[in-house]
C-alpha cells in the first residue's frame, strides 16, 4: 500500500500541475450558476409569453349561439368563422360540431407538438366544459328537476403531490442532475486516463517507473486510484455546485418534491465511485494499447460514447426500475440516484446495483493488470 500511495501521489501532482486539468473539474462551479439562471429566466419568458398570446380558433358546422357567445367572451379567444383570409399556421385550432341523436358532439383539431396549438385546445376545453354544465343544469331545469337530485355520488380530488407544473420541474430535475453528476465524472476519468498510460508511454517515462523496485500491480493500482480520484473529485464538484442551487429552488417553490439533504449526498458519492472504477480501468486498459497519448484519446473518445449510452436511461420519462434496468451499468446507478433525488432509497435495490458495477469493475481490473504486465503491450516490438 505505501508504493501503490507513492504512485498514487506523483500522478495527482502532475495532474494538479496541468491547469487546464484543474479548470476542467472546476468548470461546473461556474457555468451552472450561468445555466441555471439563464434556464429559469427563458422558461419564465416562455411561459409569460404562451399565457399572454391570444390563441386564435376556427370555428366550424355552426355551433349553437350559447356557445359562441362564451368563445367571444373568454378575453384570451380569438374566434374567426372563415379560414379564407387566413393561413393555416395562423389557426391554433379548429371547433366543429355534429349534432346526433340530439346530441352535440365537439371535435377541437390541434397540433400537440406546438405549444400554442395546445394552448388553445385547453382553452377550448374549458370552454366547453364549463357549457355542458349549463346546458345540463338549463335541461333539467326545464325538465323541473335540479341537477342536484342526479348527482348520488360526490367526487372530491386532492393532490397530494402538488401542483402538476411542481411534479414536473421535480421529475426534470431528478433527471436531469443525476445525468450531469454522471456525466461529468465519467468525462473527468477520460481526460487523465490517456495521460496516465499512453502518455508515460510517449514520453518514455515508464522505463523510469520500472527500474525501481515496484510491481507493475502495484504502478497499475496507483494510475487507477488517481483515475478514480479525479473522476470522484469532477462527480463531487457537480455536486456541491448544484445543492446550493436546488436548495434555493426548493426554498422558493416549496411544492417541489426533491430530497436535499446528507443523505442524499453520500448516497450520490457511494454511487458513483463503483462507475468511475470502472470507466478508469477500460480507460486505462485501452490507453495501454496505444502508442500516442492522440491515439490514446481517438479510442477513448469511441468508448466515450459507448458509457454515455446507459446514462441516457434515466432521461426517459416514466421509466420504471425493473430487473432489466438494474443490470445494465451505468444506468443501474442512475435510475437510483434519480430515485434517490425524489427521497426513494431501496436498500436491496443499492446492494445489487453496487454488486454488478463492482463486479464489472474487478473483471476490467484484472484486464488491465494482465496488459499491464505484457511487454509487447507496453514497449511494442518482438
Amino acid at each position: 500500500m505505501h508504493r501503490i500511495n507513492l504512485i498514487f501521489k506523483k500522478e495527482m501532482k502532475s495532474l494538479f500541475r496541468d491547469k487546464k486539468a484543474i479548470l476542467t473539474i472546476l468548470l461546473p462551479v461556474l457555468i451552472y450558476p450561468v445555466l441555471l439562471m439563464f434556464f429559469i429566466g427563458f422558461t419564465v419568458v416562455v411561459q409569460s409569453n404562451l399565457d399572454e398570446k391570444i390563441s386564435t380558433v376556427a370555428v366550424e358546422n355552426n355551433p349553437p349561439q350559447v356557445l359562441i357567445d362564451k368563445l367571444n367572451d373568454h378575453e384570451k379567444l380569438n374566434v374567426v368563422y372563415s379560414t379564407n383570409d387566413l393561413d393555416s399556421d395562423q389557426i391554433d385550432a379548429y371547433l366543429s360540431v355534429a349534432h346526433v341523436d340530439g346530441v352535440e358532439n365537439y371535435t377541437i383539431e390541434y397540433n400537440s407538438t406546438i405549444e400554442t396549438s395546445q394552448f388553445a385546445a385547453n382553452r377550448l376545453k374549458s370552454v366547453l366544459t364549463e357549457y355542458n354544465v349549463e346546458l345540463k343544469t338549463s335541461k333539467l331545469n326545464e325538465a323541473g328537476l335540479e341537477a342536484s337530485t342526479l348527482d348520488f355520488v360526490n367526487i372530491k380530488s386532492e393532490e397530494l403531490m402538488g401542483n402538476r407544473d411542481d411534479r414536473i420541474i421535480s421529475m426534470m430535475m431528478g433527471m436531469f442532475f443525476p445525468f450531469l453528476i454522471m456525466l461529468y465524472g465519467i468525462t473527468g476519468t477520460y481526460t487523465i486516463a490517456s495521460d496516465l498510460s499512453a502518455g508515460e508511454k510517449e514520453r518514455e517515462t515508464l522505463e523510469t517507473i520500472f527500474s525501481v523496485p515496484v510491481k507493475r500491480f502495484e504502478i497499475i493500482m496507483g494510475k487507477l486510484l488517481a483515475c478514480v480520484n479525479v473522476g470522484i473529485i469532477s462527480g463531487l464538484v457537480n455536486i456541491i455546485s448544484m445543492f446550493p442551487l436546488l436548495y434555493a429552488a426548493t426554498v422558493a417553490i416549496p411544492d417541489i418534491n426533491i430530497n436535499v439533504s446528507f443523505v442524499l449526498l453520500f448516497y450520490l458519492i457511494i454511487m458513483i465511485i463503483p462507475v468511475m472504477i470502472m470507466t478508469s480501468t477500460f480507460f486505462i486498459g485501452l490507453g495501454l494499447v496505444a502508442r500516442t497519448f492522440q491515439e490514446a484519446q481517438s479510442y477513448g473518445s469511441i468508448l466515450l460514447i459507448l458509457f454515455m449510452v446507459p446514462t441516457f436511461v434515466v432521461m426517459v420519462p416514466d421509466l420504471e426500475i425493473t430487473n432489466l434496468i438494474l443490470s445494465i451499468p451505468i444506468a443501474n446507478a442512475l435510475m437510483l440516484m434519480k430515485e434517490a433525488f425524489l427521497g426513494e432509497y431501496s436498500l436491496i435495490r443499492t446492494f445489487f446495483v453496487l454488486l454488478i458495477n463492482l463486479s464489472i469493475s474487478g473483471a476490467g481490473i484484472i484486464i488491465m493488470n494482465r496488459l499491464f504486465k505484457s511487454d509487447w503491450v507496453i514497449f511494442g516490438g518482438e
